[in-house]
């Protein structure tokens, strides 16, 4: 398959992080918004969007592909705009901004394959 590289510069949603090289190992798909079942430091459903440059920052389309992982064999990268993701809960009535205490800005999610998501 082909390499997905990731380069994020220092910003407001996600600070800086350096570049990561994935290789892919299925199709991506590009959705508005990805809803995940539960990240890392939560079990309850977050949707997550890209987060980009354009306009001072605002939410842009967002992606799943499976990667190659030295660790499990095969993760689930959740990746966005050129400023990364950014997640809230599915519950929160909020709009995407840099500003909600409930929303938390990330240069990218690697997941376990297993994980169900929903697509919007």
């Amino acid at each position: 398959m082909d390499q997905l590289m990731i380069d994020i510069e220092d910003n407001e949603n996600s600070g800086y992080f350096p570049i990561q090289v994935f290789e892919t190992q299925s199709e991506p798909r590009t959705t508005a918004v990805i809803t995940v079942p539960s990240i890392p430091s939560s079990d309850e459903p977050h949707d997550v969007v890209g987060w980009c440059s354009d306009g001072g920052g605002g939410p842009c389309e967002v992606t799943a592909v499976v990667v190659g992982d030295s660790g499990s064999g095969q993760a689930l990268l959740i990746h966005g705009g050129d400023y990364g993701v950014r997640l809230r809960p599915s519950e929160s009535d909020s709009p995407w901004s840099l500003e909600a205490g409930d929303q938390i800005g990330e240069p990218y999610l690697l997941l376990q394959t297993s994980i169900k998501l929903t697509f919007s």
